[in-house]
């Protein structure tokens, strides 16, 4: 009597353990496979020229301009810190932060067609003034674009390659090919530069700009430019 009760509890438990281990296999091949990474179909300079093609054809973008280090130098001794806005075919609004000596600065400009408005720095207050007025007439989303894709040198893959939908490219880019982003460039200047393609549209999500691109920037100065909102119905109406 006692030997089967020990043998009935033995395969009792026996059986416990088959299903907490069958349990347990279940639970970790339910768990989210690790990302493979993209693996390119084209060489690095054709995957460029795809996402040239690609933002080309756009309407409208939404951009992000940051500095994880170092600022942009405008006229008016601006130090830019952030811009950003919606990128139209027939205009720009723009939102900007910068510094002039040790105040802060929050700047909005709107462009359509060939009119330009633009906040007072200090009081806030719209006015129309003449394009070349303007600490941003040089800034053109759309060329610049054009241009970084356009001018990419020395196009490579890094390796591993990265995952999540998204191809990188690293290479060069002569500072001249920036002039739509920052006005003035040192024209000797080659800085690194990294883009960020979307596999699926081969539309450009990220630019990180590293090194020298104004004579006046400090040593380890990274841009990035991040775009998004693609083809957004867009309306610029005038401020005022």
């Amino acid at each position: 009597m006692i030997i089967r009760t020990r043998r009935t509890f033995s395969l009792s438990a026996l059986a416990l353990i088959t299903a907490l281990l069958v349990v347990s296999v279940l639970g970790c091949s339910s768990e989210d496979p690790t990302p493979v990474p993209v693996e390119p179909t084209v060489t690095a300079s054709e995957a460029v020229d795809l996402s040239r093609a690609a933002m080309t054809a756009l309407d409208s973008f939404s951009f992000q301009l940051t500095h994880e280090s170092g600022h942009t130098t405008l006229s008016g001794a601006l130090e830019l810190s952030r811009a950003g806005g919606l990128v139209a075919t027939n205009g720009l609004d723009l939102e900007a932060e910068a510094n002039i000596g040790r105040a802060f600065v929050r700047v909005e400009a709107i462009v359509i067609d060939e009119q330009t408005w633009m906040t007072n720095p200090l009081t806030g207050v719209w006015s129309e003034i003449a394009p070349e007025d303007s600490p941003f007439s040089f800034l053109d989303p759309v060329k610049l674009v054009a241009d970084i894709l356009g001018d990419t040198q020395q196009a490579s893959y890094p390796n591993p390659a990265p995952s999540n939908g998204e191809i990188q490219i690293s290479g060069t880019i002569p500072a001249q090919s920036l002039a739509a982003l920052v006005g003035s460039v040192d024209p000797d200047a080659i800085p690194e530069v990294t883009l960020s393609l979307d596999s699926g549209t081969n539309r450009l999500n990220k630019i990180v700009i590293s090194g020298h691109v104004q004579p006046e920037d400090e040593d380890g100065t990274i841009r990035v430019i991040t775009l998004s909102e693609f083809n957004k119905q867009v309306s610029l109406e005038p401020p005022i």
